[in-house]
């Protein structure tokens, strides 16, 4: 019973802290994820599910295929054509992809990568090299594919070069979790890319009007536009109408269909470039939500483990032996004396004492009266016959009259109630 109240009460108190928090972090409003992960099949913040629908809905049909397995022997491919779309936090290509890719577009098409971080490996195959060695810096040998070009802020501008898309004022971006504004790292290309003896790159957009985010390069009879602000993409800005509006000008530069967007491409996360919001971790935990359950449960775990460690421990209940049925061992040994004695009446009597109890035992019997309706009754639940109930106690009338006892009667007395016992119910 005592642990079962242990029990109850510990679960009330889990779920009562539960429910506590629950209605302490939660406004009652549908909870989103905030993670960057750029994916067309969810809904959440910074998703792309908005822009690969209203592609679907204005492209021409049959204009927008979405590649999911061998990226590399589709691109290869030479009745491939159309413009590629990468759109995500980081492209990652092999060698095998890369060479894909670039085939795919000296053959005359285009490739719009839009993305956090571009592969120097790739630029360094665009460019001629006509200024430096393109030397980038990186944050780590992790980073070796990624320039090392981007900055701190919570607000910036984008716009476009030339003077049909440029807008005057910019368009503004932020990067936001829940209802706060958070410090973002906002990746911008090489200046080395666009020094006046590079031909290669041509700047198409701004970040903060200095800054180059978007531009296109010729390669062979092809193009590749390279953007570094997929967050611009994302659900929560093309909601809105500065965004759509310049979602739908950089698309506009797509001239070849059909759209080929890449989702099979895996991408990088930046462990020490993530979005550190200020600089707690636990600020980040605590901004989403299936981490920030995890912390608030491994909290309540730990100060009930602390309040049920705190009591003073029961000692060890020492082990008790097994009680041993001693009166079995007296009998035998008064036996084996009445027997060497040859006292063979009162061993007789002493058996006939333990066939009673026997039958009270088992049979919940009462033994004081030993008449013809006990000895029925004891018949009829010990499946014994009558008559052999009758023997057993004729025998014990006449050593009861008798002074003396025969070891002849004794050993009859014995066989009849060993008989009883192997062959009763």
């Amino acid at each position: 019973m005592s642990n079962n109240k242990n029990i109850f009460i510990i679960s009330t108190i889990v779920i009562g802290l539960g429910v506590l928090m629950y209605f302490m972090f939660s406004d009652g409003s549908k909870r989103h994820s905030w993670w960057e992960h750029y994916s067309p099949k969810m809904e959440s913040p910074y998703g792309t599910s908005i822009v690969q629908g209203l592609m679907k809905e204005y492209l021409p049909e049959k204009n927008l295929k979405i590649i999911k397995d061998s990226l590399h022997q589709y691109l290869l491919d030479e009745k491939t054509t159309g413009s590629y779309l990468y759109l995500g936090p980081a492209l990652w290509l092999d060698s095998v992809r890369m060479n894909a890719l670039l085939n795919f577009v000296k053959r005359g098409n285009d490739a719009i990568i839009i993305s956090q971080g571009i592969a120097f490996e790739l630029l360094d195959s665009i460019s001629r090299r006509d200024c430096t060695d393109l030397t980038y810096e990186r944050d780590s040998a992790y980073y070796d594919h990624l320039p090392g070009f981007y900055f701190e802020d919570t607000l910036v501008t984008l716009n476009f070069d030339h003077a049909s898309f440029k807008k005057e004022n910019g368009y503004p971006y932020n990067f936001r979790v829940r209802t706060t504004d958070e410090y973002y790292d906002w990746d911008y290309l090489p200046p080395d890319l666009f020094c006046k003896y590079q031909t290669e790159f041509t700047k198409l957009g701004t970040i903060n009007d200095t800054l180059v985010n978007f531009t296109k390069a010729k390669y062979g009879d092809g193009i590749f536009y390279l953007h570094t602000t997929p967050l611009a993409f994302t659900n929560f800005h093309i909601v809105k109408n500065n965004g759509r509006e310049y979602a739908e000008k950089t698309f506009s530069h797509l001239n070849k269909s059909p759209v080929l967007w890449d989702a099979t491409t895996r991408s990088f996360e930046f462990p020490s470039r993530s979005r550190s919001f200020g600089q707690s971790p636990l600020k980040y935990i605590l901004s989403q939500p299936p981490l920030a359950w995890g912390w608030y449960v491994l909290l309540g775990m730990a100060i009930l483990y602390l309040i049920f460690r705190a009591k003073r421990r029961q000692r060890i209940i020492p082990v008790l032996e097994k009680n041993e049925n001693t009166s079995l061992e007296f009998i035998n040994t008064i036996g084996r004396l009445y027997f060497i004695q040859n006292n063979h009446r009162q061993l007789a009597l002493e058996k006939m004492n333990l066939f009673l109890g026997f039958i009270r035992e088992h049979y919940k019997l009462p033994t004081r009266e030993i008449n013809d309706a006990f000895k029925k009754q004891l018949s009829q639940k010990s499946e014994i016959p009558l008559n052999t109930i009758d023997k057993i106690f004729i025998i014990h009338a006449n050593i009861l009259q008798s002074k003396f006892t025969s070891e002849n009667t004794l050993v009859t007395f014995h066989r009849e109630m060993e008989g009883f016992y192997l062959h009763c119910k």
